[in-house]
């Protein structure tokens, strides 16, 4: 299987920049990309015959059992004549799995949240993106209003699936005024598409007080309740709006001009859920997923976790998440985290951390469920680990949740100070790309400034292997 030079390409540069199209950034141990030697830096720049357009494409083109791949390295293209079992583990991370950049949105959402954020941020958030690429292989959220033709026929022809779609609606006239489209009124026609093409979906509602929930929440499930099931969720999550957005909102945004025509005369006001008005959707929620529990098996429509926690509602149990389809858009997140600290509790050692100490700094809404999980850790473990809930300075108090803090936040939460008591900070605050935090600044940087260690963790059992390693490394005081 060795690969062999068929070609010089001296003459045309390779740049390593992410950008470049088919750069391999990282080859996986144990996978057949490093048993033929594939290497970071190479390009894969065709397979069987045809150039390579983006790494779904070379999911699908790869998984045969006769498989030519073309490699650019060094100027120098190889070719690998592979004859295989079609289902190999390839082990290659693409340093841009679309090779052409994201699809950016054509909508005008009126609570679109990239439009509400300030400047200063990472440059990624600032990127529009409605791609159906991002959304197989990420989770992205798309509203399908900018797929061409050939866009659709490559879905139905490869079987992009799941994909992560966006509804708000299923009203189209609503729609259309929700997702600033005129396209975005054949939200039924597309999702029929995908189901005809054999495509897995996921459906999200985006919330909007007096808009889209009560008997428009009512027609969409209803709607989406005649899909069969390759519909696998439904989830409901309340808009946010940051400080930003308010002022923003305060200007009284008006439908574009063609949704003005759909819907003479009328405004989209947006704004955040007062409590009352979260526990009816609360009971709309469980009105409807006893009827799903009943006709499919399980809830089927899913809340964001915002909804039980500014009401103080108990958090649903795990069985009702049906094994958390949309946990990567928050639903389901409360629950994960308090069964993790479950079943670290039920195995820890009692007293193992007697006498370790930090702060768990974290978003106003978890703090009082954070609260309760910490002392529980503190009364098993013997560790006296205090819960600091903080302001979102930066973007706004309305938004209060953990993973949008930023370093501006805790560097306006706590006074510089010194000592070795960590700070712990959920890893969902930092980008796993870019190792920074929404306001571009590094954890080096907010250590530095606060002058204590500041420690991404997921869960409890996160703290708790890094306070066990502190205390190792602790030296020992003679008697």
């Amino acid at each position: 299987m060795s690969p062999v030079a068929v070609s010089p390409l001296s003459h045309r540069r390779v740049d390593l920049a992410p950008s470049t199209p088919g750069l391999v950034e990282a080859v996986s141990p144990a996978s057949l990309a490093m048993e033929l030697g594939i290497e970071p830096g190479d390009r894969i720049v065709g397979i069987n015959g045809l150039p390579l357009v983006d790494a779904l494409d070379f999911q699908y083109q790869a998984q045969s059992e006769a498989v030519v791949l073309d490699v650019e390295r060094a100027g120098v293209l190889l070719r690998y004549d592979l004859e295989l079992d079609g289902d190999e583990y390839w082990g290659v991370t693409f340093a841009d799995p679309t090779f052409d950049g994201v699809r950016i949105c054509e909508n005008a959402c009126p609570f679109c949240f990239i439009k509400q954020i300030p400047k200063g941020m990472r440059r990624s958030l600032y990127v529009m993106d409605d791609d159906f690429r991002y959304s197989m292989l990420y989770g992205s959220f798309v509203t399908l209003t900018n797929l061409s033709e050939e866009d659709w026929r490559r879905i139905e022809a490869q079987r992009i699936s799941p994909l992560h779609v966006s509804v708000h609606s299923t009203d189209p006239e609503l729609r259309v005024a929700l997702v600033g489209n005129p396209k975005a009124g054949r939200i039924m026609d597309d999702l029929a598409r995908l189901e005809r093409a054999g495509i897995d979906f996921h459906a999200q509602l985006v919330l909007v007080p007096g808009v889209n929930d009560g008997p428009e929440l009512d027609r969409s499930l209803r709607d989406l309740s005649t899909f069969g099931d390759r519909l696998r969720s439904v989830a409901g999550v309340p808009v946010g709006l940051s400080r930003h957005g308010q002022e923003r909102q305060s200007k009284q945004l008006r439908l574009s001009r063609t949704c003005m025509r759909t819907l003479p005369g009328k405004s989209i006001s947006v704004r955040r859920y007062e409590r009352d008005e979260a526990l009816g959707v609360i009971a709309q929620a469980e009105s409807w997923q006893a009827r799903f529990l009943a006709e499919r098996g399980e809830p089927f429509f899913y809340l964001g976790d915002e909804f039980y926690l500014m009401t103080g509602s108990p958090v649903p149990d795990t069985r009702h998440y049906g094994g958390f389809p949309q946990i990567e858009d928050g639903i389901g997140i409360t629950r994960h985290f308090l069964d993790a600290a479950d079943r670290f509790l039920r195995r820890a050692k009692p007293g193992a951390l007697t006498g370790a100490a930090g702060t768990i700094a974290c978003g106003e809404l978890i703090g009082p469920t954070m609260r309760d999980a910490v002392a529980r850790f503190n009364a098993r473990t013997g560790a006296a680990l205090t819960v600091s809930p903080v302001e979102n300075v930066y973007l706004g108090s309305e938004i209060n949740v953990s993973g949008l803090l930023s370093g501006t936040d805790l560097l306006a939460a706590f006074a510089p100070s010194r000592g070795d008591a960590p700070f712990y900070i959920s890893d969902r605050m930092v980008s796993q790309r870019t190792g920074t935090l929404l306001d571009d600044m590094t954890v080096s940087e907010v250590e530095r400034a606060l002058g204590r260690p500041v420690v991404p963790a997921a869960d409890l059992a996160d703290v708790a292997r890094d306070l066990r390693l502190r205390q190792r490394s602790r030296p020992q005081v003679a008697a």
